[in-house]
């Protein structure tokens, strides 16, 4: 959407969606700082902690391939107990600051579906309130992309690119230009003197 609306030189429309995709992928970091705090939150009550299951493949490289330090945690992974996890996955304790490495990482993993969601919310929330807050910008780069697409010879100057009258039914942008032709012509039109000049024209 960005890309297309550069190409067609609406600023305005690039400015708002070059936006919306940076917030969108920074919103991994809050995503890492709301893991942490949910794992936080879990550690301070560890009678309440959370269990989930992992991989054995997974828990031995956590301890980086050490499959003796992996297999005497969690006997079910070593191929001689396969038969307690034929499935190759066991049930792991989340619990941030553990000694054992694969605590930890669970407390971390188990609240990744909810801190996902959540940064996601929070930044499309948080960036299209700045959108709606900045909008004496948005005119600004409207009535620059009229005067940019007005010199190529496009259609429709002002609304050439992908704007929301050409999806919605929002009215037709109109450009400062456009408006002050239409006053003047509207008053040289006027044929009542006395209403001219009670509306100060």
């Amino acid at each position: 959407m960005a890309y297309v609306n550069v190409k067609r030189l609406q600023i305005g429309q690039h400015r708002a969606w070059m936006l919306r995709t940076w917030t969108y992928l920074t919103s991994i970091i809050t995503l890492r700082l709301i893991m942490i705090l949910i794992a936080i939150i879990s550690a301070l009550q560890p009678s309440l902690a959370n269990y989930i299951t992992m991989s054995c493949a997974e828990i031995v490289d956590i301890f980086q391939g050490v499959t003796a330090t992996a297999y005497e945690l969690y006997p079910a992974c070593d191929p001689i107990h396969a038969a307690f996890a034929p499935d190759g996955m066991v049930i792991v304790k989340g619990l941030l600051g553990s000694k054992n490495t694969a605590e930890t990482a669970a407390s971390l993993d188990m609240g990744f579906g909810a801190a996902a969601w959540l940064a996601l919310g929070l930044h499309v929330l948080g960036v299209e309130m700045y959108l709606r807050l900045t909008p004496r910008e948005s005119e600004r780069l409207r009535q620059v992309s009229y005067e940019r697409q007005l010199e190529r010879g496009m259609q429709n100057p002002g609304s050439a690119g992908l704007v929301v009258e050409k999806f919605g039914d929002a009215e037709p942008w109109v450009s400062r230009v456009d408006q002050k032709s239409s006053f003047s012509s509207q008053r040289t039109e006027s044929t009542n003197p006395e209403l001219d000049r009670q509306l100060g024209l």
